[in-house]
């Protein structure tokens, strides 16, 4: 299974990193440092969110990145890649404005997902296992227990330097998948209220 994960991980870091590179050189690439800029800078600056939101739109429409996300060989079985929508980034922003220290957190803690992979393990492997592993095996990534209120998993976040946008690997074990999956339910439907408010109050 490590293995797997491994092979999974090297395919990501190529991706990533080609990508990054790509951006860095684009039209639309601002220098910011995103661990030293907050979150709330973002709601009250639209040159930040614009930021966000073109480098959203860079990876959607990256060839590397349709390759990897709509090529079962390339990603492996058991796994599947999302970019995050755009509602969903502004709904997590106004969250850590109105639950995390009013958004006085770094952009990378919080947009740490804007392209997300997931994948499925066996449930022999515990996450113990899987964080030794990953933290032995590529110091360089950062690999936390994200484990909380039913939710079980480990994630690994892939990032270039402090002023590049994160990726993040979801690692689930197949026994933890449907609580997990009523977790993200709870999660989306607290989504679904807050966009229908911000609809009606336009």
């Amino acid at each position: 299974m490590l293995k797997e994960l491994d092979d999974l991980i090297e395919r990501i870091l190529l991706v990533y990193e080609d990508v990054s590179g790509q951006w860095v050189k684009s039209e639309k690439y601002l220098r910011v440092n995103l661990k030293n800029t907050c979150v709330s800078e973002i709601y009250n600056n639209d040159v930040l969110l614009d930021l966000v939101l073109a480098y959203r739109g860079f990876i959607l429409r990256n060839e590397k990145v349709k390759k990897f996300a709509f090529s079962p060989e390339k990603l492996g079985k058991g796994v599947n890649m999302r970019v995050k929508t755009q509602n969903s980034i502004e709904y997590k922003i106004e969250s850590y404005i109105a639950h995390h220290a009013k958004g006085r957190v770094p952009i990378h803690k919080c947009l740490n997902d804007l392209a997300g992979i997931r994948i499925f393990v066996s449930d022999y492997v515990v996450h113990e296992e899987i964080q030794s592993h990953i933290k032995e095996s590529y110091p360089r990534l950062k690999c936390i227990d994200a484990s909380k209120n039913g939710y079980i998993a480990t994630h690994v976040y892939f990032k270039m330097d402090n002023f590049s946008f994160q990726w993040e690997l979801q690692i689930w074990r197949n026994e933890d998948k449907d609580n997990n999956l009523v977790s993200h339910k709870q999660y989306k439907q607290d989504y679904i209220k807050w966009e229908c408010n911000s609809k009606r109050s336009m």
